[in-house]
């Protein structure tokens, strides 16, 4: 047996094109398992492939469970597990970039490598790649990411032990933040490399549940869940020693990056009240560097320009 066998563990839902598109990106040694939630692709028109594994839900479940379901399905002889949506897709290079960084690494529990971004058009552009090959000792590569996750789940690889001691997705999440708390709970609790190699693409959708929802208050309100979730595992004795993270400007700076992102969407739609009024009703005295005051300054400013 290879030292290594990496599983693709893939959620879905009502996609078959999409899911089939994935599989066929997939290289070909790397094992494939699929939660079908709702059973929402039975009838299957043809087999998916020899690698392949589905399991079809018998009921609706949420859709970070549905994350979970797909991941409870990996077999014990894999080793590491991509998770990505079933809308994504790998590039042909991705398995021999991916051995090799395993060859090089291997005690490592996360790895990060690059993912660019394509839309439904078929229209690609450059997303997050690491600018460095780097690597980390347990909790030292939360810095990366301190501010906010930049990576996107098609171009990280968890260790599935690793994955099964701390746990995988929490469910309480319904529209954010589960992804994000993942990864940065991986980076605090264990070692890490990055990859300036791209292996991935992860698509972005014109309306997407992102921009429709990121400026309410139930983004906000998980987004808080995710950092305090985050600040009590930092505070319960898991501070990496390098650099110590001060917990309360850690919320602070990635909370008021989500609000300033979606009084972003609403201005962008042309609803400056409602961005205004958003702003109003979450900003309070925080702990934000000069860089973010200045980022709150600008935001008001324009609100006040665009609604006088």
């Amino acid at each position: 047996m290879d030292q290594f066998k990496i599983a693709v563990a893939i959620p879905t839902y009502k996609r078959e094109a999409l899911l089939r598109r994935l599989i066929s990106s997939i290289p070909k040694n790397w094992s494939v398992f699929v939660s079908d939630n709702e059973s929402s692709l039975l009838p299957l028109a043809s087999s998916l492939g020899e690698v392949v594994t589905i399991s079809h839900s018998p009921k609706l479940v949420g859709m970070f469970a549905n994350w979970n379901r797909a991941l409870s399905l990996v077999t014990p002889n894999c080793t590491h597990v991509f998770i990505p949506s079933d809308d994504d897709l790998f590039l042909p290079e991705a398995n021999g970039i991916v051995a090799n960084t395993l060859a090089r690494y291997p005690d490592s529990d996360i790895l990060v490598f690059g993912c660019d971004l394509f839309d439904e058009h078929g229209h690609v552009w450059a997303g997050y790649r690491p600018l460095a090959l780097e690597c980390f000792d347990i909790g030292e590569g939360f810095h990366k990411f301190a501010a906010g996750v930049d990576a996107r789940m098609p171009g990280v690889l968890f260790r599935k032990d690793f994955l099964q001691r701390i746990g995988a997705f929490d469910e309480r999440f319904e529209l954010t933040a589960a992804d994000s708390e993942l990864i940065q709970r991986a980076l605090l609790l264990g070692k890490s490399v990055f990859v300036p190699s791209v292996i991935g693409l992860y698509q972005i959708w014109s309306g997407s549940l992102t921009h429709a929802r990121q400026a309410t208050d139930q983004w906000l309100n998980e987004v808080e869940a995710w950092t305090e979730k985050i600040g009590d595992l930092i505070n319960s004795g898991n501070q990496p020693h390098k650099r110590q993270i001060d917990v309360q400007s850690y919320r602070d700076e990635i909370f008021i990056a989500n609000l300033l992102a979606g009084i972003g969407n609403l201005i962008q739609k042309g609803q400056c009240r409602e961005a205004r009024d958003f702003l109003a009703r979450h900003t309070s005295t925080r702990h934000l560097s000069l860089r973010t005051r200045l980022r709150l300054i600008r935001a008001r400013w324009r609100l006040a320009r665009a609604t006088e």
